[in-house]
C-alpha cells in the first residue's frame, strides 16, 4: 500500500543526525516578545531564498489534565513567530481558525495576542493588535471560525501569535503539523498526558523529527478524598530547517504528506475507578450512524407524490432514476454545501436549497416510492484524506451518496450536488477507494468508487490546406463518463458561450468559424461539440508544416520536475481517441510524418498507440492513450516523466509536405 510509506509508529530509540543537518538554522529567543534585531532585519532564508515567509519559530503545548470541577480538560498553548520576506507572504498575516462548538462538547480559544515588529529609524517597532480586530462567527452547524488580521503587516514584518484552546473532547489530540507550505526555521512540540491514558502516537511526512519521552510523578484527587499517583508521559519533539511543501501534480490528498504527529487515543484506564475503550471498530462507527437523526432524514417519505405517479412508468433503470433525479434538482437547487446530517425534509423543499445529502434525501425517498432500494454510501472527500480499512477512526465521514439497486441486477451511484453530474459520474473528490455502505446488523461494506466512470474522449479531426496556405478543417468531439462531467464545469464557467468558444481558440490557436454544442447543460453522462475552424501554418523553402494536434489531452507542465517525493494519484481511469486526417494539396508530397509507436507501460497499465497512414492523397493520423490503473510509485516516477515527456514530443510533432 502506498501510504506505508508516509506512515511510521515512531520508536523510542532516537536517530543519529549529522552535525552539519541543521547548520542553516536561524538563532531565535523562544519567549513571547523577544524579537531580536536580527530577525526584523533578515532578507532571505539562507537555505531556501525564494520563500515567501518564514515561520522563525513555532511552540505547541499540550497537556491532558485533571479539573475537579470539569473532569480531563486538553489544554493548547501555541506560538508562532513568523518573517516576511516577500509580497506573497502578506497572506500570513491573516489568520482563520475553525474550532467544534456544540451544547456539551466544545473548544474555547482564548488570550490571543498579536504583535507585529517593524524596524522604523533603526529600531523595532512594535504594533499590538485590539482584540476588537478578533471576530468569533458561526461557521457550520457545530463549528465556529475565529478570524483576525495582524496590524503593519509588511514586506519585511515579523508576525508574532499566541493563543490557547481549552477543550473538553479530551480524547482528540488534534495533529499536530510541523510542516507549512513556508520553511520552518525552529519547531518545538510537547505534549503531556497522564499513563492512565494509552494512545498510539505517528509521524506522518517524509522529514526528520527529533524525539525524547521523559517521566514525571502526578497525582490526581478522586471521589471521597482518594489520591490517584501516575506517571506523566512527556513527549517532545523537535524539528529544524523544515523545507517549505512543495505541491506536487497529481496529490490525493496533500495534507496527509506534511510532516506531521499523529495521536490516536485507544483506552483509559483507572484502577478502581474508570475503565473505558476508545478503540473502536467498523461496525462500532456503523451503530453511531444508524438510528440517528442522519438515517431518519435518509428514510424519509417521497415529498413529491403527484410529480413521480406523473413520470413515465417505462424505460430502462437509468433513464427512471434519471427522471427522477431531474425532477428533485429541478425543484431544490444545491447550496454547494456537502454535509454528513440532513435538515428537515419540509424546511428543503420550502427553502427550495440544500445540501448535497438534503438533496439526496429527497431523490431517496422518491426513488423508493417507485419501488428502488436506496441506501446511503457514507463518503470521506479526497479533500480530507484517505480512509483505511485497518484504522477506523470515530468521525471519518464528510457527506454521503446513494446506492441504487435496479431490476437489472446492477448497482448505480449518484449524488444531488453539483448540477454537472450524473448516474455513476458523482464530483470527482468523491471518487475514493474506500467508501461505507451504511446497513444494519453488522452489513454493511466497503466499495471502490474510483472506477466507476473512465474519463473518455473521442475525437475526430478532419481538414485540408487552403491555397493561402491556411489549415481548414472541422472538428467532432465527443466526451463521456468524468470527462462530460469536466467539459461540463468549463463550459458553464463561462458566462455565455462565446466565452468558451474564446477560450478554445486561445487554447489551441485556432480561429472557430461554427460552433455547436450538446448535452452541456443536460442531466447526462455525455457532452459534445462541434465546429469549423482556420489555424495559420508555416510555410517557408517549399515546404508546409502541420501540427496534426489541434488539442492536447496531457498537461505538458504536469510532470517537469526531475525528482518526486510523493506518489501519484490520478483520480480515474481515462482514455483518448483522436483521430486527425488531412487532404493532400496538390503539388505537394509527404516528407514527413509523426513516427508510429507502441509504447506499454505496466505501472500504470496504460497503452500508447500512434499511427500514421499515408495515402496518395490523404493523411491519416491516430492517436490513442489508455490508463487503468490510478496511483503510480515514487520509484516509476522517472518512467511516468519519461511518458509524459515522450507524449509531450508527439504532440509537438509535425506533418512535412515539400512542394514537388
Amino acid at each position: 500500500m502506498v501510504m506505508n510509506r508516509v506512515y511510521f509508529i515512531f520508536s523510542l530509540a532516537l536517530i543519529l543526525i549529522s552535525a552539519d543537518l541543521f547548520s542553516q538554522t536561524i538563532p531565535v529567543n523562544k519567549r513571547f516578545g523577544k524579537v531580536s534585531k536580527e530577525e526584523v532585519e533578515l532578507k532571505e532564508y539562507p537555505a531556501d531564498t525564494s520563500a515567501s515567509a518564514l515561520m522563525l519559530y513555532e511552540n505547541t503545548y499540550v497537556s491532558l489534565n485533571f479539573d475537579p470541577a470539569n473532569g480531563f480538560v486538553l489544554n493548547t498553548q501555541k506560538h508562532r513567530r513568523i518573517k516576511i520576506l516577500k509580497e506573497e507572504g502578506l497572506e500570513w498575516g491573516d489568520v482563520e481558525m475553525i474550532y467544534y462548538y456544540s451544547s456539551v462538547l466544545r473548544d474555547n480559544i482564548f488570550k490571543i495576542d498579536v504583535v507585529t515588529y517593524n524596524m522604523v529609524d533603526g529600531k523595532v517597532v512594535e504594533t499590538k493588535m485590539p482584540n476588537k480586530y478578533i471576530f468569533d462567527d458561526e461557521y457550520t452547524e457545530n463549528y465556529r471560525k475565529i478570524s483576525f488580521s495582524a496590524q503593519e503587516v509588511r514586506v519585511g514584518s515579523v508576525i508574532e501569535i499566541r493563543y490557547e484552546i481549552s477543550s473538553n473532547i479530551y480524547w482528540e489530540i488534534d495533529d499536530i503539523y510541523i510542516q507549512k507550505n513556508i520553511p520552518v526555521n525552529l519547531s518545538e512540540c510537547q505534549v503531556r498526558v497522564p499513563s492512565m491514558f494509552d494512545f498510539n502516537k505517528q509521524q506522518k511526512g517524509f522529514h526528520h523529527v527529533d524525539y525524547e519521552c521523559t517521566p514525571e510523578a502526578g497525582s490526581i484527587l478522586l471521589g471521597g478524598g482518594a489520591t490517584y499517583s501516575y506517571t506523566m508521559v512527556v513527549d517532545k519533539f523537535i524539528s529544524k530547517d523544515i523545507p517549505a511543501f512543495k505541491r506536487e501534480p497529481y496529490l490525493y490528498n496533500p495534507d496527509q504528506y506534511y510532516t506531521s504527529i499523529h495521536y490516536d487515543i485507544k483506552s483509559l484506564t483507572i484502577p478502581g475507578s474508570i475503565s473505558e475503550n476508545f478503540g473502536v471498530t467498523w461496525d462500532d462507527v456503523d451503530q453511531s450512524y444508524l438510528g440517528t437523526e442522519m438515517m431518519r432524514r435518509f428514510k424519509a417519505p417521497c415529498q413529491f407524490k403527484n410529480e413521480v405517479a406523473a413520470l413515465s412508468k417505462e424505460g430502462t433503470d437509468i433513464e427512471r432514476i434519471a427522471e427522477v433525479v431531474e425532477l428533485v434538482k429541478d425543484k431544490v437547487q444545491w447550496n454547494e454545501k456537502y454535509k454528513i446530517v440532513p435538515d428537515m425534509m419540509a424546511q428543503v423543499v420550502k427553502a427550495k436549497s440544500g445540501s448535497n445529502v438534503d438533496i439526496n434525501c429527497l431523490i431517496a425517498g422518491c426513488l423508493r416510492e417507485i419501488g428502488y432500494t436506496v441506501e446511503p454510501v457514507l463518503i470521506k472527500l479526497r479533500t480530507s484524506g484517505y480512509l483505511f480499512e485497518e484504522h477506523p477512526e470515530r468521525r471519518p465521514y464528510d457527506t454521503f451518496i446513494l446506492k441504487v439497486d435496479a431490476s437489472d441486477g446492477r448497482s448505480y451511484y449518484l449524488d444531488g450536488g453539483a448540477k454537472e453530474s450524473y448516474i455513476n459520474i458523482p464530483d470527482p473528490v468523491m471518487l475514493v477507494t474506500n467508501a461505507r455502505i451504511l446497513r444494519p446488523e453488522g452489513r454493511s461494506e466497503w466499495v471502490n468508487l474510483t472506477r466507476l466512470a473512465k474519463k473518455n474522449s473521442v475525437v475526430f479531426v478532419k481538414t485540408h490546406v487552403t491555397p493561402d496556405m491556411r489549415l481548414n478543417g472541422s472538428m467532432n468531439a465527443n466526451f463521456s463518463g468524468q470527462d462530460s462531467y469536466k467539459t461540463k464545469i468549463q463550459y458553464q464557467s463561462y458566462d455565455d458561450e462565446d466565452g468558451y468558444i474564446e477560450a478554445i481558440e486561445d487554447g489551441n490557436l485556432i480561429e472557430i468559424i461554427d460552433f455547436k454544442s450538446s448535452g452541456m447543460k443536460d442531466y447526462s453522462g455525455v457532452a459534445s461539440y462541434d465546429f469549423t475552424f482556420e489555424r495559420d501554418l508555416t510555410a517557408t523553402d517549399g515546404r508546409i508544416y502541420v501540427n496534426p494536434f489541434i488539442r492536447r489531452f496531457h498537461s505538458k507542465d504536469s510532470f517537469q520536475s526531475i525528482t518526486r517525493e510523493y506518489p501519484i494519484d490520478f483520480p480515474y481511469p481515462y482514455g483518448v481517441s483522436y483521430m486527425f486526417s488531412m487532404d493532400i494539396p496538390e503539388g505537394y508530397a509527404v516528407e514527413q510524418v509523426p513516427e508510429n509507436a507502441l509504447i506499454k507501460f505496466p505501472g500504470l497499465d496504460a497503452t500508447l498507440k500512434v499511427m500514421t497512414n499515408v495515402s496518395e492523397s490523404e493523411i491519416m493520423l491516430m492517436f490513442n492513450y489508455t490508463q487503468n490503473n490510478m496511483v503510480g510509485q515514487v520509484e516509476d516516477y522517472p518512467a511516468i516523466r519519461a511518458l509524459w515527456q515522450y507524449i509531450n514530443e508527439v504532440y509537438e510533432s509535425m506533418i512535412v509536405l515539400k512542394k514537388i
